[in-house]
């Protein structure tokens, strides 16, 4: 995520978790309900996948079986591996999501929820469906499931930018010459970028790992699926 590696948890918080903006707080709302019902947590490991400081590490480490928290920032591992020193359920590995397969070869896993939330698959650097292949591939392995949480690109122009404007701490400011709102491309002049997800996208996303959806929460402005692989 480039333009965002060097941000503090303390500024995170601040300017993302709590922004002034229903459709944002709505939508991580929603995610912990989602999380929260998910039937036979307490036989299951939860992945969170680009886990930043623990937003959500509280919550799995209350209902999961035991929780591996993946995260790449530096500045994001230090108060993430602080949160999961309160939680005997909680292993933190600092790695790139891209490695998966590998990093989990000698884990503790068993009937894994891989989490991707927060619209995180929109900011990875290179091509998204390597993240994908490596969350399918482990699923497939230990009888697993995946949650996948988006932005829609149809209100990147009616909502996004918008919301943008109120992260300028963090992201910067738009780049109007690269970002493309109908296509669902956001950029911005410190260089992060995020793709939000049309409904072509989220469909090929169903097919590709060709399981049962087991969950599908579909809003204007975002959706979140559970597919059971």
């Amino acid at each position: 995520m480039k333009g965002m590696r060097q941000y503090t948890p303390e500024k995170y918080i601040r300017t993302v978790e709590n922004i002034d903006d229903s459709i944002v707080q709505n939508y991580m709302q929603v995610e912990m309900d989602l999380i929260r019902n998910i039937k036979g947590s307490k036989d299951k490991t939860f992945i969170d996948l680009g886990a930043g400081y623990g937003r959500v590490l509280h919550l799995l480490a209350q209902i999961a079986r035991n929780v591996i928290a993946i995260e790449i920032n530096p500045a994001m591992l230090s108060e993430l591996r602080k949160r999961a020193r309160k939680h005997r359920n909680v292993k933190v590995i600092k790695g790139d999501m891209l490695k998966l397969y590998k990093l989990l070869e000698k884990e503790d896993v068993k009937n894994p929820v891989l989490l991707i939330l927060q619209n995180t698959l929109g900011t990875i650097e290179g091509d998204y469906r390597k993240v994908l292949n490596q969350m399918k591939l482990v699923a497939k392995r230990y009888n697993g499931e995946v949650v996948i949480s988006m932005l829609k690109s149809e209100s990147l122009r009616s909502w996004g930018l918008k919301m943008y404007s109120k992260l300028k701490a963090m992201v910067g400011e738009v780049d109007l010459e690269k970002t493309d709102p109908i296509n669902g491309f956001f950029v911005s002049k410190t260089g992060y970028a995020s793709r939000w997800w049309s409904s072509d996208d989220i469909k090929q996303i169903k097919d590709f790992f060709g399981g049962n959806v087991t969950k599908e929460i579909l809003t204007p402005n975002f959706c979140i699926l559970e597919i059971k692989i």
